[in-house]
């Protein structure tokens, strides 16, 4: 019975943190309308003082357009939450032109502590 209990408990316990949090809503909302817009530095002051100095916003601009390539994948359709990873959330990033990969992590200042977004590997 304790054994029931136990998995019962880890089961509730793994459903409830594999939901996207509500201020990752809010933070993906606003880097998706920054984006949208062509706000760079928008996106950048959404970054917390750390990694600013990681990902200064020279290169953050370059990033959107070299990396990610802004011009080319158009306006985002849509970003999708698909799980949580250690302290950040997947997603999955639909552009007019193309599909991306992306993580986040928040801190608990509610700014970016870190994201990635990279282009989905096709199989062959």
């Amino acid at each position: 019975m304790k054994k029931l209990l136990l998995i019962l408990t880890l089961l509730i316990t793994s459903i409830g943190f594999a939901q996207e949090q509500a201020i990752y809503k809010q933070v993906v909302s606003e880097f998706q309308n920054n984006y949208n817009e062509g706000n760079i530095v928008s996106i950048f002051n959404m970054f917390n003082d750390d990694f600013k100095k990681v990902l200064t916003l020279e290169k953050t601009k370059a990033f959107f357009k070299e990396e990610v390539n802004r011009e080319a994948l158009g306006k985002i359709k849509s970003i999708d939450y698909t799980d949580t990873v250690r302290s950040g959330h997947n997603y999955i990033i639909n552009f007019e032109n193309g599909i991306y990969n992306a993580y986040f992590m928040v801190g608990t200042d509610n700014k970016l502590e870190f994201f990635q977004v990279n282009s989905i590997k096709k199989k062959k």
